[in-house]
């Protein structure tokens, strides 16, 4: 289908043009005392629209002929014969719609048209070549337009490559945790091993339900968080707490799947396990404007061994927040010698994935 009957919104802009052509065209038609505006309007305003028509066979041509493929005499020889061509075809619908006005008024717009004919041979040529332009642009910006699509559909594959990546990453070294723990406690408790079992495969089974997907809701994302708590308080038993306070606004965010589980492992592992009397992993989600915060917070042992570097928790979380919703988001980083706190900044997403 020609480009410009697929959009009814081109389509019109284009007649619009095409009879303010015709209008300026019938200002060069008028002469005074011998053809009135209303009959210039009449005369010029229906052959300069089927006109319009005959000239977007122009399309055709200039779609054989890229400007960057063909050779410029051919180019330039092809449009030179089709407007010769096309501008015959303008004049005989001049004279033929003067001559069925001429027999339905008795006017002499006849004698109109063989005056203006040069100006109106003039005019149709240049006509047949602006619209020639016209389609090469046309050509030009559905060019972009494909190749624009084509760029984002390589950034969104490319994004969703790493994020199955980062992803990937997290699954075993969650598992090579939890399987540790649960080594550990084989020998000294084995009840305890076989109900961290039970948990564990029930963690497993939530997370691979949802793990599938793009994009999770915030209360999925804390009851897997809570899941995951539930097998460590096996391990550390009341030392270890959990707190949420959480906006019931947020509760449909999107976000993607374990997210924040590397933050709960790491408050855990490095914030409430290394102290004797434990501690409360607190997490908390609340709008900031457009934006969604959330936080997890855990106190630390002033005296607790220096680790370099961020570690791959913290580390895959960052990524993960910069692929999934872009460089406006942001993971904030407190990390003082009795309290440490990860504070995700997340803006809305995009309509593509929307906020469920």
């Amino acid at each position: 289908m020609h480009p410009v009957f697929a959009d009814r919104t081109r389509l019109a802009l284009y007649l619009v043009i095409w009879t303010l052509l015709a209008l300026l065209l019938a200002l060069l038609v008028v002469e005074p005392g011998r053809v009135s505006l209303f009959s210039a309007i009449l005369l010029s305003i229906p052959p300069t629209i089927v006109y319009a028509f005959i000239c977007l066979a122009a399309w055709y041509p200039s779609r054989a002929m890229p400007l960057r493929a063909a050779r410029v005499w051919s180019l330039v020889l092809t449009h030179f014969l089709g407007a010769l061509v096309l501008t015959g075809v303008w004049l005989l619908l001049f004279i033929g719609w003067a001559r069925v006005l001429d027999r339905a008024s008795g006017a002499s717009n006849r004698a109109v048209v063989d005056d203006r004919s040069f100006v109106l041979i003039v005019i149709g040529f240049l006509l047949y070549l602006l619209t020639v332009a016209f389609h090469y642009l046309l050509m030009a910006t559905e060019q972009a337009r494909r190749v624009e699509k084509r760029e984002i559909e390589v950034r969104m594959l490319a994004r969703e490559a790493e994020l199955k990546a980062l992803k990937a990453q997290l699954d075993p070294h969650f598992l090579f945790n939890s399987l540790n723990s649960i080594s550990s406690l084989c020998g000294s408790n084995p009840s305890s091993a076989r109900t961290l079992t039970t948990l564990l495969a029930e963690y497993l089974r939530k997370s691979l339900r949802v793990g599938s997907a793009d994009a999770i809701s915030l209360s999925e994302e804390l009851e897997l968080a809570s899941s995951y708590l539930a097998i460590e308080r096996i391990r550390f038993g009341p030392r270890l707490e959990f707190a949420q306070q959480i906006d019931e606004a947020v509760r449909s965010f999107r976000v993607p799947p374990l997210l924040l589980q590397p933050l709960v492992e790491n408050a855990v592992t490095h914030g409430v396990g290394h102290l004797l009397e434990g501690g409360v992993v607190q997490i908390t989600a609340s709008r900031e404007g457009e934006s969604v915060r959330i936080t997890v917070e855990n106190r630390c042992d002033p005296d607790r061994p220096s680790r370099p570097g961020e570690g791959i928790g913290l580390a895959n979380t960052k990524r993960r927040v910069k692929t999934f919703y872009g460089e406006t988001s942001r993971v904030d980083v407190l990390n003082e010698p009795d309290r440490f706190r990860v504070t995700l900044v997340l803006s809305p997403l995009p309509a593509a994935r929307g906020e469920g």
